[in-house]
């Protein structure tokens, strides 16, 4: 049985660090979008890419919430006990999920205050 904990303890790490690298993309498309500030027909592009890497760390993200809600139904904590250095990996990863979703959802807040701002802009100026 420590085989197949086993097995699926890589699963889920390989997975979180899939995640992690596709936030990571994210993250980096976010600050970049943000550092540029330029509308072109580039946005449509960055749009669809963003989407499209949004849906795939979302997929990843339930995948990998299902396979840590199995592991903790169907083993005891004396069974994953066996296997902490695994289970500490998966804690390591977790923490880094957690800390770049925090840094590309200021990155976003940070989007969504410019975007306001030049409306506001665009409004003032098309007044006169």
């Amino acid at each position: 049985m420590p085989n197949k904990l086993k097995t699926r303890l890589e699963n889920i790490v390989e997975i979180s660090r899939q995640a992690l690298l596709q936030l990571e993309i994210q993250v980096k498309n976010t600050i970049t979008s943000n550092d540029e500030n330029i509308l072109t027909d580039n946005l449509s592009i960055n749009e669809v890419q963003y989407q499209l890497n949004s849906e795939q760390l979302l997929n990843l993200l339930a995948k990998r919430q299902a396979l840590i809600s199995q592991l903790f139904e169907n083993y005891t904590q004396k069974q994953l006990s066996v296997e902490l250095t695994m289970i500490n990996e998966m804690i390591t990863l977790d923490q880094k999920l957690t800390s770049l979703s925090q840094k590309n959802k200021q990155a976003l807040a940070t989007q969504v205050t410019k975007l306001k701002k030049s409306s506001k802009v665009r409004d003032l100026y098309n007044k006169y």
